[in-house]
């Protein structure tokens, strides 16, 4: 018995290692026989190992004996040889148990080489995608680098060009510079001449004929004193233009009526003016002085009336007949608050040089502080803006109900193809609401899509604008419909398909078995929610006065103690109008 034993052990050994690959553990497909430890393989696994086997290590084995081989050293086995694994049979039941035999005695060697082959598939995957990221995270750091370079390549060429500008800017001016200092220089030394000819005269002549040639000596100092007073720099004030700076914006302010205003030290405004951005400004003068230059000198502060508040680059001149006067610098504006200087100029210099037919004469100008700053203000005042857009289309557009409805049951609906309602939603004008909603659809669109329907319980038949939507955890997934409609009372109208079934029931809409619906209902203008306004009024009148006919008449019949006087009733009347009219009742959900 021990000896049969044995020897069927060793059939079924031999039945499971001629019919089954050492790699892949199925039926052996086109079998290659090891020349060392004479195992069979199919012809592809022994061929991708010996190639995996090839780049890993640049050895490659057989996967059994480990000897070193190729797979030209592998024996072809021919169909009909008697080495040639016969197919096994899934209908015979003793073959069924023999390879089941064979495969629970090939034990843990076979699991450990497929293992082992599984592990060199991933190695190789991992080394393949490691060397894939190395080499694109090398090429984003040289296209960073590249994007880097091309930029600062860029900005230096633009600074070079703005520094080249500047220079020939300022050559510019230094030769206009250098003009005017000939021109003056030829007026000052004809005037020296006539002054030295005078100094000749003085000094040459004695005391009595000095007193024949007074007048004469009087008047050729008072050419010299009067053409001397002419002599002026006519240039303009040092001012660069840059690209890269953005330009001002400059304005005008006269004070008129100097030496009255001064007397009473009011505060001179100028107009409001506003700058390339939308911010708005005023000059404050003070011209007697503010605070502690009361009386000694002019005071000019610049004040940002409205709009962005930020650091700003600003300028006031006071200009002359002979020379300006201008102060500059950057300082952070704050709405109503103002920046200058108290002692911009003293009293004594401003009557001498600058008042001309008693009035002044004063520029300023504001600008950002460089392009990027501006872009940035103009980003906030575009948002400021935005703002108020959508604060007047609220006022042009006012609604007059708005509301978000919770319904619930939505899958059971679904099922049956039920109608669900919204509880009576109250406008803020007098009219009734509610929404009908049928989840499983409605009419000949059963089954396929959600039906959405306003209906007017109550109220006049006007003309609306009106939006639903139905909400979703993400804004974008967000269905919204609009239509303009002149809606008569109990008769719903809205949208048969208004979303598929197949979306509303797979993409997120309904959570814990309900539906959130936003409604929002307005008027097409405001001027048309005050007509349905006064048309809401006189009806609730138009119901009162049946009402006060049936109290005179059941008085004529039946007199009482006492009686309210009419109008008495009708403020009470109006009164409880206009607070049921202006009172929403919160939106509860019901089948």
């Amino acid at each position: 018995m021990p000896m049969a034993s044995s020897s069927e052990d060793q059939r079924v050994q031999w039945a499971s290692e001629a019919s089954q690959c050492l790699i892949c553990m199925r039926h052996i497909d086109d079998p290659r026989l090891c020349p060392q430890c004479s195992k069979l393989f199919c012809y592809s696994c022994i061929r991708d190992w010996l190639q995996k086997a090839e780049l890993e290590s640049g050895n490659p084995a057989c996967p059994n004996c480990r000897c070193p081989c190729g797979i030209d050293n592998f024996v072809k086995i021919l169909e009909g040889s008697p080495l040639y694994p016969s197919k096994p049979i899934d209908n015979d039941t003793s073959k069924s148990d023999l390879f089941d035999a064979s495969s629970t005695m090939l034990g843990s060697v076979k699991i450990q080489q497929h293992l082992e082959k599984i592990l060199l598939e991933t190695q190789g995957l991992f080394n393949e995608t490691d060397r894939r990221v190395s080499e694109e995270l090398e090429k984003q750091r040289a296209l960073v680098k590249q994007t880097k370079d091309n930029l600062i390549k860029t900005i230096n060429v633009m600074v070079q060009q703005e520094l080249k500008d500047i220079h020939q800017q300022f050559h510019a001016k230094t030769g206009e510079i250098n003009a005017w200092a000939d021109i003056l220089t030829k007026k000052l030394d004809k005037h020296q001449f006539a002054l030295l000819s005078v100094k000749a005269t003085v000094g040459q002549n004695s005391p009595q004929e000095l007193v024949t040639k007074q007048s004469e000596i009087e008047r050729s100092c008072t050419q010299v004193i009067e053409g001397l007073k002419t002599i002026c720099l006519n240039v303009k004030p040092p001012c660069f233009k840059s690209n890269l700076i953005p330009e001002p914006s400059t304005w005008k302010f006269i004070v008129n009526k100097y030496s009255s205003v001064r007397r009473t030290n009011e505060v001179q405004y100028s107009e409001l003016v506003t700058d390339d951005i939308g911010s708005v400004w005023r000059l404050e003068v003070h011209p007697s002085g503010f605070e502690d230059a009361k009386n000694t000198s002019l005071s000019i502060f610049l004040q940002l009336y409205n709009g962005i508040v930020g650091n700003y680059h600003y300028s006031i001149e006071l200009l002359g007949s002979s020379r300006n006067h201008r102060y500059e610098d950057e300082a952070f504006f704050e709405l109503r608050r103002g920046w200058g200087q108290n002692h911009f100029i003293d009293l004594k210099s401003l009557q001498e040089s600058f008042l001309e037919n008693d009035a002044l004469e004063l520029t300023f100008s504001v600008r950002a502080l460089n392009l990027i700053d501006k872009y940035e203000k103009m980003k906030k005042r575009a948002d400021l803006l935005t703002t108020e857009v959508d604060q007047l289309n609220k006022l042009a557009h006012p609604d007059c109900l708005t509301e978000v409805i919770t319904v619930r049951n939505v899958v059971d609906a679904i099922k049956s193809s039920n109608c669900l309602y919204s509880d009576i939603l109250n406008d803020d004008i007098g009219g009734r609401w509610r929404i009908q909603i049928y989840p499983g659809g409605n009419a000949e669109c059963k089954g396929q899509f959600l039906s959405i329907f306003i209906e007017l319980c109550s109220g006049i038949a006007n003309k609306y604008d009106f939006t639903v939507a139905i909400l979703h955890q993400n804004d974008k997934k967000v269905v919204k419909k609009s239509l303009e409609y002149c809606i008569q009372p109990s008769l719903p109208f809205g949208w048969k398909s208004f979303l598929g079934r197949e979306e509303l029931i797979n993409n997120g809409y309904i959570q814990k078995d309900s539906l959130s619906i936003r409604l929002t209902i307005k008027p097409p203008n405001a001027t048309q929610k005050l007509i349905y306004f006064r048309q809401y009024h006189d009806q609730a009148f138009g119901n009162m006065y049946p009402q006060r006919k049936e109290s005179v008449a059941s008085n004529d019949c039946k007199p009482t103690t006492s009686q309210e006087p009419l109008e008495s009733r009708l403020r009470k009347t109006s009164i409880s109008f206009v607070k049921n009219l202006f009172t929403k009742s919160p939106s509860t959900d019901q089948q």
